[in-house]
């Protein structure tokens, strides 16, 4: 899984390997280490909310709307979650495609791009 903040919206990207273990276990995780803390972000099925308890954000998302998204050609979709402030928290989840310009990163398990040309 890859996450981007910017602001107020954070964006997740999952690819074949993160999407197979949300269809399995119904929640998909990953960590990151910094120097001896780490962070974990985590989507799992439940009621549309957003929470943040120490090291760990966990993204709930309705059971059939996550189900949806696995199972079609739909790339990904958006959510507007309310913060205690009264500022939304822009949400997006997308299927993670290969990249068109080559980088030294592994993407065997990424979807292949709609947009490459034959």
């Amino acid at each position: 899984m890859k996450i981007r903040i910017r602001g107020n919206s954070i964006r997740y990207r999952l690819d074949k390997k993160d999407i197979e273990i949300l269809q399995v276990e119904q929640q998909v995780s990953e960590t990151t280490t910094i120097g001896p803390a780490a962070l974990h972000f985590t989507i799992t099925a439940g009621e549309p909310c957003i929470k943040l308890e120490q090291t760990t954000t966990t993204l709930y998302v309705p059971a059939q709307q996550l189900k949806t998204w696995m199972l079609t050609e739909q790339v990904g979709f958006s959510m507007e979650l309310p913060n205690p402030d009264n500022s939304t928290l822009q949400i997006l989840v997308e299927k993670d495609f290969k990249c068109l310009t080559e980088r030294n990163e592994d993407e065997s398990m990424a979807f292949d791009n709609p947009t490459k040309s034959c």
